[in-house]
Order: C-alpha cells, then structure tokens, then sequence
C-alpha cells in the first residue's frame, strides 16, 4: 500500500470544501492510504458517507501544515516511519509567504517525496474559489474532479417556508458582522414577514454578540448548535440562511439551502462555496480588498492578532437585501427551467 499526507488550510469549512476532492482522490487512487491533520468535519462519518470517501488513515498534528523549521525533524520522521512517497499540499498561501514549506519541497525532491501544491497554478494564488483551484491541482496530476454536483448533502434539506436564518457567529473577531448591523437586516426581513431565527458558535464572545438580538420581536427562536450535525440540521431546515464567512455558509452549499455569505475579512471570490448562484449570493466588503492586511491568499493577515475591523462598514444591511432579492430571482428562474425541461 502507498501512502501520502494531505495538508489542508485549518478550520471546519475547510473540511466541508475538501471532502469531495477527498474522494476523488480516493478513487482515482484505491490502493493509496493517507494522512491528514484533525478536522471535525472529515472526521464525522455522515460526511464521508455522503462523499463516499473512506477517510484518513491517521492523523499528524495540525501546525504542521505550516514546515516549520522548528516541526522539521518531526515531520521527517514521521514521513520515514510511515513510509510518504507524497505529499499533497492544498494550504492555501502566497508564494512570498511560503518560504518554509518551499525549504520543506527541495529537500523532499532530494529524498525522493513527490509534492503537489497550488503554487504549480502560478506564484500569486487565483481569484477563484478555492476548491476550483484545488480541484485544477489534483486533474494535473490525474485526478478526475467533478464539482458539477455541489449539493452532495440536499438529501437532508427540509425546508420551512419563510424561515431566514442569520448566523452571526465566526472564529475570528474581525469575519463577525456588527450586532448593530444585524439588528437592522433582521428588522427588514420582518417588515417582509419572514421568521428569522439566529444562530451562533460555542465561544463566549460570539454568544454574548447573539444575546443583543434576541430581544428583537422578529426572531422567533435562537439557537446554540452544540455540533456539527446539529448545525447542518438547521441549516437544512431554513429557506435561506445569511452568515458570516464561516463553516455555516459551506455547510448550507451543500445542502443545496440559498446563502447570502458576507465576507467582511476574506475574498469572497477565492472563498465562496462552490455553487449555483441561485444557491451562493456573496456580498464582499471593498473595504477588506482594498486593506493593505489583505494577503493574496484571501484572507487577512491580523485575523488572531487583533483588529478594529473596519472592514466590516463595507457590507451594509441594504446589499444583503439585495442579494436576498436575487436568490429568489435565481431560484424561480432556475425552477422554470426545471419545469421546462
């Protein structure tokens, strides 16, 4: 049996958006066994088995996605012991801040360890979603991808009609819309006559943000999901969700339920789920795009260091109606087309 390590960017979307490139991995190459560092949502079996990917066969600590030359030792020992013959890079990171993992592939070229990674795509990382590049990296090297089929969880969706869902948590501080601003989208939404029903993560400052919108006599019922599950059944059960670039919004695209995502930190154009645009509406800050913290990868360079976020005036309540509005016009236009054929 051959065996590779896969390194992938951190975070449960992350997850949610490589599964399938996961699988097609795994059927292109069925005597193949490989490695990966934790992640909750690869790790969950309803995931794998809505894939049809087995899993990895064992873990590595997740900061060693980084080639640090502190992890160097470890990881070549690591490699040694469970016999690597490849390494499939799919972190995401510019090519002038990938220094270490470049030191990593020359010596793995010395010791005979095939690496792939997305710099072979060009030196600054595409404006395009992510899973699109990453999907281009495994066909160059034989890998059939089919992303033509992104709802690869619709079988769980059971809509309630009327029902909006805002969720207003995000691991980092500087992705989380203000509580100011999502007390005016949730008004708006009820002046339609729609039910909303707020959702946030486990942190303690994510729920604190959630409690000042729950006095709000539009939201009909917060909800605190306690897993992973618990979010994808919620999720499942909304007509159209709004959230912060978080695992939600991935979540939802795969579930085949509109998602209106706001990208107030990342690019959305690099970061949004792949799906139909009567799925996916983003609504980008400029702000953030024009940030001189924003690196080429997408993403910003003061996510965990501290921000005053002022990134998060570029989306305002108004676009995420728009964008709402445009979902609806998607989804009967695409329903028409149903009909039609």
């Amino acid at each position: 049996m051959r065996t590779a390590m896969v390194v992938i960017n951190e975070g449960v979307g992350n997850g949610i958006i490589t599964a399938p490139l996961l699988a097609a991995f795994e059927r292109c190459h069925p005597g193949w066994r490989y490695f990966m560092a934790p992640n909750i949502a690869l790790d969950a079996e309803w995931v794998r088995s809505a894939v049809g990917m087995h899993g990895a066969s064992g873990t590595f600590p997740a900061l060693w996605r980084r080639f640090s030359p502190a992890d160097r030792d470890a990881l070549w020992n690591f490699i040694d012991r469970t016999g690597v013959e490849l390494v499939v890079n799919l972190r995401m990171e510019s090519a002038e801040k990938d220094g270490n993992y470049f030191e990593f592939r020359a010596e793995a070229m010395e010791r005979g360890v095939e690496c792939w990674d997305l710099h072979e795509l060009g030196e600054r990382p595409q404006r395009v979603p992510f899973a699109e590049q990453a999907a281009g990296l495994l066909r160059a090297h034989g890998v059939p991808v089919d992303l033509s089929r992104p709802a690869w969880l619709a079988g769980l969706r059971r809509p309630r009609p009327g029902v909006v869902g805002c969720y207003v948590g995000a691991s980092a501080a500087v992705k989380r819309w203000p509580a100011r601003d999502w007390s005016t989208l949730i008004t708006h939404l009820g002046d339609r006559g729609l039910a909303v029903e707020v959702a946030v993560g486990p942190g303690a400052d994510e729920q604190a943000s959630a409690s000042r919108l729950l006095s709000s006599p539009v939201v009909a019922d917060s909800v605190f999901p306690d897993s992973l599950e618990a979010l994808r059944d919620w999720i499942a059960g909304l007509d159209v969700l709004v959230s912060n670039d978080t695992v939600a919004a991935h979540l939802a695209a795969a579930l085949g339920c509109p998602v209106v995502t706001l990208y107030l930190a990342t690019d959305g154009d690099i970061w949004s789920p792949v799906a139909a645009p009567d799925v996916s509406r983003a609504v980008q800050s400029a702000i953030a795009l024009s940030c001189s913290y924003m690196k080429p990868d997408g993403t910003c360079q003061r996510y965990y260091s501290g921000c005053p976020a002022p990134c998060a005036a570029g989306v305002r309540p108004a676009d995420v109606l728009i964008e709402l509005d445009q979902l609806k016009r998607s989804g009967r236009k695409a329903r028409r087309q149903e009909v039609d054929q």
